[in-house]
């Protein structure tokens, strides 16, 4: 067993699917299987109960996916305090947002901030889906995450803290029939496909969706997509609507419209429990400063 046959199993363990699993990682889903079955073979033991409709752990598959996240969790700090112990420090921070957010107010600022602190160190910024943004945190492969607290607060070995929130919106297209309405309400979009990016957690999606809608008096349609790009496509060129959030790009795009809604999010910044690392802390610390102070300028 190794390294790279344990992140396979964490990917498809956090998001109970193969497929999303192999679409995060940018690896053929047979070439996962294999390997997960290599593990089970090696173990003895079955990890996965597949179905239609989702890929759940088994029991034995419960034990191993707490050990591995443990696991890596370790790994990454110790691989930290080898290199001090070596006399050398880490030179590369990755920082993930979710996909489709306007980060340009944020960002530069940020980087002004850290950059002066550490001028010899190099940030990657990587956008990403909800629920890969938790996994590539889990498995070490980014250092500090900005997502939505509920997304993250099921995983006890992260620590998070809220900076911010933002509102809800729906946003639909600049060439359907609510564009030339004086005020749309979103009562009246009822009717409409309600587009979600493509999520094996449809269940805890749709049921999100609804809630937002809850207050308006009716239930939405919800279709789901590959992802928050095709959900996007799909609003611009009106096949239906979406609900997403202030922080969105496309809300100031010419081909969308948009109406807020009565309901908002908490933003936080997290990283993993107990994290060694000076500039993993300075990045996350100057985030939780940044953010909220740029937010209350917007």
């Amino acid at each position: 067993m190794n390294e790279l046959q344990i992140d396979y199993f964490l990917a498809v363990a956090i998001n109970s699917s193969f497929t999303k699993a192999s679409e995060e990682l940018y690896v053929s889903q047979p070439a996962i299987s294999k390997q997960i079955s290599l593990m089970e073979k090696e173990l003895g033991v079955k990890l996965f109960r597949r179905t239609n409709k989702a890929t759940q752990l088994t029991e034995a598959g419960e034990l191993y996916f707490d050990l591995f996240r443990k696991f890596k969790l370790d790994l990454t700090r110790v691989r930290q305090e080898a290199l001090e112990v070596a006399g050398k420090e880490k030179q590369e921070i990755h920082i993930g947002f979710i996909e489709g957010w306007d980060l340009s107010p944020i960002i530069p600022v940020f980087m002004e901030q850290f950059y002066e602190k550490y001028p010899d160190a190099h940030v990657y910024i990587d956008c990403c889906g909800i629920k890969e943004l938790s996994t590539r945190l889990l498995t070490g492969s980014l250092d500090v995450v900005v997502s939505f607290k509920n997304s993250l607060s099921e995983f006890d070995e992260l620590e998070s803290e809220t900076v911010t929130e933002v509102g809800k919106i729906i946003i639909y297209s600049a060439a359907s029939k609510y564009a030339e309405m004086e005020d749309p309400t979103p009562y009246m979009l009822r009717k409409e496909k309600f587009f979600a990016p493509w999520a094996v957690v449809d269940k805890m999606v749709r049921r999100i969706v609804t809630a937002y809608c809850e207050p308006y008096g009716f239930v939405p349609n919800v279709e789901f997509v590959h992802n928050n790009e095709s959900m996007i496509t799909c609003v611009r060129n009106n096949l239906g609507v979406a609900i997403t959030d202030e922080w969105t790009w496309i809300k100031d795009s010419p081909d969308v419209k948009f109406l807020p809604l009565d309901s908002r999010d908490k933003i936080v910044v997290s990283t993993i429990s107990d994290v060694h690392d000076e500039k993993t802390k300075a990045a996350a610390e100057i985030l939780k400063k940044v953010i909220p102070e740029v937010m209350r300028k917007a």
